[in-house]
């Protein structure tokens, strides 16, 4: 009779486990109608006015979509059939806004004549007209780039050189910056200093002025870390510059790092470099951006940490990344000279939560050190959230890639990469710099594809915070002394909210839909990075219903 008992409350305690949690009543959910599927190899959204386009490569098929955001249903297509085949398409690399038009890049090499060239091609967001494609920028000998090498354990398929053009913009969207490195005339680090080109566009891609600086270091002595460009044209640049010759981050038995930063600025048309140098003291930089602020100003924002330690091996040595132990930011004056520099370390008892064993073990033995402090492993920063009322959010996440290499019987090589994007941390800093509140919250997402469904977005509504990404449903209500479940990127999972109130700081976490069991059907190709805000309360997603049609979804927050 008792084995009988337990054995029914076992199965009455499975189902209620099995059960599907409650979603949440803070948010709304709406279905479009479907439409026929688009997806290929990039699909970019924009709003525009009351509408929203969407751009895509459909095989060799340029398609160019718009939206009705309140009723959802797509109102018009067009097909540029065979786009792509075009010789003229060739070394097409990137699609971005630029004000009121959305430009596609080409980049072209003519061995020929030893020219290396990008082209644009102009889409305006009002009429879905396509502009002809042009060439903007023109260089003599090769444009300097990463060296990449593709192909399989037994075959090269292709090396060549990849990420010559960088682009920013300004805050506002409307001024361009293509930056670029010539070849460097000594392939000795030592002997060779950078020479950047800068090219800035308006948004119709008309050229407002161009320049080349010389780096007044050479590539040995500096680190080009981020660049920057204002509402005016003018050029930012970013560099840690070393001490010494040595490279060393850290000299053995001195305090402090063996290099400080440079902002180096080039006012428009202009070929002169303002350098500022900007003193660390006793802190290390592990990730560092530039960006301006709502007002024009250029902020430097970025993560501190331990120094890198060397690990001795049988063979050789080899060198420890150190934790993230904390943000930073640093405001400029108009010369860009720093004017404040504010450092915020994590807490330990903030680095506990939802820690692995490994973890904890770590930075406990790390707290009693003099010269480290604890911290969290390869944190990279996100995004800046500016608020109307000069605070701000830095968004951030634990993310890294794992290679792994291992040989069969036969002595076969296969290799494989694994992407982990784990924990969040949410960071809200006052107008006048002092900190208002530091939260982690736990997360765990492995894949095998990129980003694909993995991170989060964020929006804000009412006086709350909203990150969003897909979780494992056991998650839901995690202790903070446990580690999060894992969520395999590709298999479904919760879209989930963390629901963080911008006064206080205050955290809840609620789940909004189960992509395995949405609308009667299966919501199949969510990618994050095609998350679409509407406004700060509301977020498109485009949905996959597993056959051959699309259909969009509107998430809203309740404000």
């Amino acid at each position: 009779m008792t084995n009988k008992f337990l054995f029914v409350l076992l199965l009455f305690s499975i189902n209620i486990f099995a059960q599907d949690p409650k979603l949440s009543d803070n948010f709304t959910v709406e279905v479009g109608e479907e439409y026929g599927e688009t997806d290929g190899k990039f699909k970019s959204f924009f709003k525009y006015n009351n509408k929203v386009v969407a751009i895509n490569r459909h095989k060799d098929h340029l398609i160019i979509q718009r939206f009705d955001p309140i009723t959802l249903k797509e109102v018009d297509r067009i097909e540029h059939e065979k786009f792509f085949k075009n010789k003229e398409k060739h070394g097409f690399e990137k699609i971005m806004r630029i004000g009121d038009n959305v430009i596609l890049f080409y980049a072209k090499w003519n061995r020929k004549t030893q020219i290396e060239s990008l082209e644009a091609q102009i889409i305006s967001l009002d009429n879905l007209k396509i502009g002809k494609q042009k060439e903007i920028i023109r260089q003599e000998g090769k444009i300097a780039g990463s060296f990449r090498v593709t192909g399989n354990s037994f075959f090269i398929t292709k090396i060549g050189t990849v990420d010559k053009f960088s682009y920013k913009t300004s805050f506002d969207e409307k001024t361009l910056l293509i930056e670029y490195r010539l070849k460097p005339k000594f392939r000795d680090d030592s002997k060779s200093y950078d020479r950047i080109s800068i090219n800035v566009f308006n948004e119709n891609l008309e050229l407002d002025w161009k320049g080349q600086v010389e780096m007044p270091y050479t590539e040995k002595k500096m680190n080009n870390e981020d660049y920057a460009i204002d509402k005016h044209g003018d050029f930012y640049m970013l560099a840690s510059v070393y001490e010494d010759d040595s490279t060393d981050e850290k000299k053995k038995k001195k305090e402090g790092a063996n290099y400080h930063l440079e902002l180096f600025k080039v006012k428009k048309n202009t070929n002169t470099i303002i350098k500022n140098e900007i003193k660390l003291g006793d802190k290390f930089i592990d990730e560092v951006m530039l960006y301006e602020d709502v007002e024009g100003n250029i902020v430097i924002t970025g993560t501190s940490k331990n120094p890198d330690k060397g690990k001795s091996r049988v063979f050789f040595s080899t060198k420890e990344k150190g934790l993230a132990t904390g943000v930073f930011t640093m405001k400029l004056n108009e010369n860009g000279a720093v004017s404040s520099f504010k450092n915020y370390d994590f807490p330990l008892e903030l680095l506990k939560k939802y820690a692995t064993k490994k973890e904890k073990k770590k930075n406990k033995k790390i707290s009693k050190e003099e010269d480290e402090k604890p911290g969290l492993r390869e944190l990279k920063i996100n995004s800046i959230v500016l608020n109307n009322d000069g605070s701000f959010l830095i968004l951030g996440e634990q993310r890294y890639t794992v290679i792994r290499t291992s040989y069969s019987s036969t002595g076969k090589q296969r290799t494989t990469i694994t992407y982990y994007y784990r924990d969040i941390l949410a960071t809200k800093i006052n107008a006048d710099g002092t900190l208002a509140w530091m939260q982690k919250l736990p997360k765990r997402q492995i894949g095998k594809r990129g980003q694909g469904t993995m991170s989060f977005t964020h929006m804000f509504a009412g006086n709350n915070h909203y990150l969003l990404y897909l979780d494992n449903v056991k998650n839901l209500n995690l202790p903070e002394d446990k580690v999060p479940y894992v969520h395999t990127d590709g298999k479904g999972g919760y879209f989930t909210a963390y629901i963080i109130n911008d006064k206080t700081g205050e955290v809840k976490k609620e789940a909004i839909f189960n992509t395995r069991d949405f609308n009667d059907t299966e919501l199949e190709h969510f990618d994050t990075d095609k998350i679409l805000p509407l406004s700060d309360s509301e977020i498109l997603i485009e949905g996959f219903e597993g056959r051959n049609k699309d259909f969009l979804v509107k998430v809203s927050a309740k404000k």
